[in-house]
């Protein structure tokens, strides 16, 4: 298989525009989000420890592949891929290929991996997958070694406008919000917080990761102002070919300020978290982020 393409950074932070732009090239599979390495959540891991065991029996190979081909939302199951991807490629003899791969490896995170992502992208007929994986880009390091040839992209946006999106995340915060009522004023302020904890973090990552030739950073409104531009840049680093396609992706999620889902690229969208942000959270999350932001090359006043 050709090295795959995984796209990295803080959650709401574009990640399925950036995938969908990838999936309009012919050669390209889009994966959907495995959950396989994701701190707070439950995992892949997660998946192995309480509802599997001990790997180094076969009958346990043998449940990993029914459980996995089941499309049942199991607890650590219940990302995209193991569902819409697996029911595309439910076919017998795929089931065996990937049992049989995993049973002649040492049965590691890596191995299992690399079974499943790598026989489903020759099995759909494509030449590389792209992959929100992970979502955290702590685990860059894993991805070098387990693919020293991958291209890693990591993505930014402004830091006020991630918080504000994680804040009226549907399938995160407001599912919290909604379950917790009472709890509303705090969860929110819990939620910018951890925002801003973690682009301080990944700014220091990247600092750190820039030195490997295999990873690059991109910026979502760069993406909105230039999209053909940026799509060329973003072709050049991953060593594909550009087609026009690529300037018309598909629409993603649905905007957590508007809750509408929109396709191509809407300028409006890198700024609609100003119409909803208080003057105190906002000077609060400029504050404190203003250094990383410098690490990131990010000023967002270039964009005014």
């Amino acid at each position: 298989m050709k090295n795959p393409i995984f796209i990295v950074g803080l959650p709401r932070s574009g990640s399925t525009l950036w995938l969908n732009i990838f999936a309009q090239n012919p050669k390209i599979y889009r994966m959907g989000e495995m959950l396989y390495l994701t701190p707070w959540r439950k995992d892949f891991k997660y998946f192995l420890k309480y509802q599997l065991g001990d790997l180094t029996k076969k009958e346990t190979v043998d449940k990993l592949i029914e459980c996995t081909f089941s499309r049942k939302r199991l607890p650590g199951l219940t990302a995209p891929f193991w569902y819409y991807d697996i029911e595309k490629a439910d076919d017998p003899k795929l089931r065996e290929i990937i049992r049989q791969r995993i049973l002649a490896s040492d049965r590691s995170l890596e191995s299992i991996f690399k079974a499943f992502v790598e026989e489903i992208t020759h099995f759909k007929g494509y030449e590389r997958p792209c992959m929100k994986f992970p979502v955290y880009i702590n685990h860059a390091p894993k991805l070098l070694k387990w693919y020293p040839q991958c291209k890693i992209i990591h993505i930014i946006r402004d830091p006020r406008a991630t918080a504000i999106s994680r804040t009226n995340d549907p399938g995160g915060t407001q599912y919290k919000l909604k379950k917790y009522p009472y709890l509303s004023y705090f969860i929110k302020r819990i939620m910018i917080l951890f925002v801003i904890v973690q682009y301080i973090w990944s700014s220091k990552l990247h600092i750190q990761y820039k030195k490997y030739k295999n990873y690059t950073l991109f910026c979502y409104e760069d993406l909105l102002n230039n999209p053909e531009e940026i799509i060329k840049q973003l072709c050049d680093f991953t060593e594909i070919e550009f087609v026009p396609e690529m300037l018309h992706p598909k629409a993603g999620q649905a905007s957590s300020v508007t809750g509408k889902k929109h396709s191509g690229f809407d300028k409006n969208a890198a700024f609609r978290w100003e119409k909803v942000i208080s003057p105190f959270a906002k000077s609060v999350i400029t504050l404190l982020t203003k250094s990383s932001m410098k690490r990131f090359g990010y000023f967002p006043e270039k964009y005014k």
